[in-house]
């Protein structure tokens, strides 16, 4: 008896090795997307840390009266020039101003939270310092190294390590220091400063966020 003919069977076991090769390509390519997303996810939140703590820095090396936010006399409008920012605190005609307010636990107070006039817990030099009563300093503001941050103002875009524009949020707001127990103060009034820092290439990620407390009471 004749043995059974086996033409085609090399190129079934051709095609059978080029599928499971595939499947092992696709993989691997997966595997690199993957990783490259998470590469560019760290690198940008390690950018936006650095850009936070830039920020911050400049506060630290400021005397406590220079510690405030600019009100301008427009009201908190944006600019006519591009990029656009808001002139001072954003007001609701702001194109910022929703993005700005979007995250009242930067900015804690009793219960008024969106920036006004009389609303008492805002650091600002507009005369409007209650609760705390402070006084900016007087003279010349200090002249900030180039390139530097400018701490007060609320919005602006902060060159990251990247060479990247990133989008910064300050606050700068009266908190005072309570017992958990009984709710009763414990201390005077400290200055809250909050930086936020936001992925420029999607507005709504927060990278990094970072607070530190300014006594008012110290003059150096």
């Amino acid at each position: 008896m004749r043995a059974a003919e086996e033409e085609g069977f090399g190129l079934i076991e051709l095609l059978m090795a080029m599928v499971m090769l595939n499947i092992g390509i696709l993989a691997l390519v997966a595997a690199f997307q993957t990783g490259a997303v998470a590469l560019s996810r760290s690198s940008a939140v390690s950018n936006g840390a650095a850009v936070a703590d830039k920020t911050m820095e400049v506060f630290r090396g400021l005397q406590s009266c220079w510690v405030f936010l600019h009100v301008k006399t427009l009201n908190g409008t944006d600019t006519a020039t591009t990029p656009k920012l808001p002139q001072g605190i954003p007001s609701s005609t702001s194109s910022w101003y929703s993005r700005y307010f979007s995250d009242p636990a930067a900015y804690p107070g009793a219960g008024t939270y969106n920036y006004s006039a009389t609303t008492s817990n805002w650091v600002t030099d507009s005369g409007v310092q209650d609760p705390t009563n402070i006084t900016p300093c007087t003279g010349t503001y200090p002249t900030l190294p180039s390139g530097s941050p400018t701490p007060t103002q609320p919005v602006q875009y902060v060159t990251g390590p990247d060479g990247q524009s990133y989008p910064v949020f300050i606050y700068i707001v009266a908190v005072q220091p309570t017992d958990a127990a009984t709710g009763t103060a414990t201390a005077g009034y400290l200055k809250q400063v909050t930086v936020e820092v936001w992925n420029p290439q999607d507005p709504t990620k927060l990278l990094a966020r970072e607070s530190s407390y300014f006594d008012p009471n110290v003059t150096g």
